[in-house]
């Protein structure tokens, strides 16, 4: 049986939509990434999938939101993610969760058949080995999708935005000054700066793999934004990169 999601909302409706459940998100996580978590399952069903029987990391799993679609959709997942204290967020942490760094996994070469990575490379100090750390675990033939929130977009500071615009100096600072510390994300200890053009230009020296698709995560529509350096750091919100091992 055909793992679906529901009807996705259009135009207006879909702004309307992820607009809504993104304002109410630092309260109540829930509804936004449960929706993104199944949208996200539905669609690598249809573009790598069918996902059930396959064996997938999910990289900075959190509460297993991700976890809990892919699972659903039938693969059999590896929840990873470094704080005891995320996998709790919602309660008991996903079943047959792993605690471990994104850049150094406990796992051996071409141990999966994908990789998920969601909004993860913002949070770690060594996004690079993060992607080679992915590649390595990655079986031949197997898939990685990998998304992220851009530094320059408008929720790139996350909880300093926007004054992230002003830089990882004088931003932090300012908003400080202004507002007191941040409640959650601090830049340079559990937030850095994540480029797209800087992440394509890694990914693209990579021989072990090879980009299939680039676009914006939540307007795929306007997937022709990543060909234009510098309009895709500002418009995209949050990147998506899809890459097949080699």
């Amino acid at each position: 049986m055909k793992f679906e999601s529901p009807p996705r909302e259009h135009g207006l409706e879909r702004v309307r939509q992820l607009w809504t459940l993104w304002r109410n998100e630092p309260s109540d996580p829930g509804p936004f990434y449960s929706l993104m978590a199944t949208e996200a399952a539905a669609q690598l069903d249809v573009e790598v999938g069918p996902l059930a029987g396959q064996r997938i990391a999910d990289l900075g799993c959190g509460p297993g939101f991700y976890s809990r679609s892919l699972r659903d959709a039938g693969a059999e997942v590896v929840p990873i993610d470094n704080s005891l204290g995320e996998l709790s967020l919602q309660g008991e942490p996903p079943p047959g969760f792993v605690l471990a760094d994104a850049s150094d996994l406990p796992f051996p070469d071409r141990s999966f058949d994908g990789v998920f990575c969601s909004n993860l490379l913002e949070h770690t100090p060594n996004s690079p080995d993060v992607l080679t750390e992915i590649t390595r675990v990655l079986k031949t033939g197997g898939w990685g999708y990998l998304s992220w929130t851009n530094w320059y977009s408008p929720w790139g500071g996350h909880d300093i935005a926007p004054y992230h615009f002003l830089g990882v100096r004088v931003g932090p600072r300012v908003y400080q000054m202004l507002h007191g510390p941040p409640a959650k994300n601090v830049v340079g200890k559990t937030l850095w700066p994540v480029h797209i053009g800087q992440t394509l230009r890694l990914l693209e020296r990579d021989d072990a793999i090879e980009v299939t698709r680039v676009e914006p995560r939540y307007w795929p529509q306007f997937r022709f934004i990543m060909r234009i350096p510098g309009l895709r750091e500002l418009l995209s919100w949050n990147c998506v990169v899809y890459f097949r091992k080699r």
